[in-house]
């Protein structure tokens, strides 16, 4: 009997594994916070306190959490919800914190961008040239950093994000591209993008018909047709309920669900609020998975990374190497 590798808390240069073919990119938040901390929670939360979003019952739920975490909140108000109505109780309140929480993180996104000026254009390069070296790329990130620099660095990279009727909605009887693109999913939607309350369709704004995408929730009113597409739920199930009411996002879930591809995994936790996202990369044949990780003085803290990661992909060969070594690590990209 063979037995189990010992996990360390060694992390290879990314360099060990790049001439590897690696087909499929998975993007989390690590990206964004790479390139403006204005994307971390803590500065997500300090942006959504002084605007006033967080008010009240919501307010001290993180303080009694001690999180800055929004999903952690969103997590344990499900939680309440299902307990008060098992209970018999009133759910009103607790639903009513809960969106005031989800809309607060949408609308701290938004205030918290950087701006398109401030976005040097050597790092939109680089970010759509390291992007478009896979054929398909799927992110969970709600920000435009990705959709910029890909827009910034055409026609030099040819990628497509399925929005190509002329309305820039999505049709899921349209969705060929040529041989050679890079394809983009927004797995949990995106500041840039919407949806029709009266038709379902999705579609995204441009500057042409948003004006400027970080102040595209200006767009929205209590008697607009459109809403934003975005995924904010604190739990996997309730995100899937949410991704199940869009075409556009099912199609993407299930794209990531049927692709068999080795998959570098850069700036995603894999944590259990994104289960969906686990189970979707467990589908299909053996693959290798390379998860970036971040270095740490905490030797435990990566070993306990590693053994969680490995334990939810049975079945895979998973990797780990240094994010910083990565083209979308380096730290040269940071705008502020």
């Amino acid at each position: 009997m063979r037995a189990e590798k010992r996990v360390t808390d060694e992390l290879p240069d990314w360099q060990t594994y790049s001439s590897d073919e690696w087909p499929t990119l998975l993007i989390g938040n690590g990206l964004s916070i790479n390139l403006w901390s204005g994307f971390a929670y803590d500065s997500l939360f300090s942006e959504a306190s002084d605007q006033g979003d967080l008010a009240g019952p919501a307010e001290s739920i993180f303080d009694e959490l001690d999180t800055t975490n929004f999903e952690t909140v969103l997590e344990c108000l499900h939680h309440a919800r299902i307990v008060l109505k098992a209970l018999g109780d009133d759910v009103a309140e607790v639903e009513a914190t809960y969106g005031e929480v989800r809309d607060a993180l949408l609308s701290a996104v938004s205030a918290a961008h950087v701006d398109w000026n401030d976005f040097p254009v050597p790092t939109h390069t680089a970010i759509a040239t390291s992007i478009a070296e896979h054929d398909n790329v799927f992110t969970t990130n709600y920000d435009l950093c990705v959709y910029w620099s890909l827009l910034q660095s055409d026609p030099s990279v040819n990628t497509k994000d399925y929005f190509w009727n002329p309305g820039h909605d999505f049709d899921p009887a349209n969705t060929n591209a040529t041989a050679g693109t890079t394809l983009i999913h927004y797995l949990h939607g995106a500041l840039h993008l919407w949806q029709s309350d009266s038709t379902g369709i999705d579609g995204k704004w441009t500057n042409a018909d948003g004006g400027n995408l970080t102040r595209v929730l200006r767009n929205y009113s209590a008697t607009s047709d459109k809403r934003p597409l975005f995924v904010s739920e604190g739990n996997s199930a309730s995100k899937v309920r949410t991704i199940s009411r869009s075409a556009y996002l099912s199609f993407c879930l299930d794209r990531l669900r049927d692709d068999e591809q080795n998959t570098v995994v850069f700036g995603h936790s894999l944590s259990t609020q994104d289960e969906h996202i686990i189970e979707a990369l467990l589908d299909g044949k053996r693959k290798k998975i390379a998860v970036a990780l971040r270095p740490s003085s905490r030797a435990d803290a990566i070993i306990a990374t590693k053994s969680r990661i490995i334990e939810a992909l049975p079945g895979h060969t998973i990797l780990f190497f240094d994010s910083t070594t990565h083209p979308l690590g380096d730290r040269t990209l940071n705008i502020g």
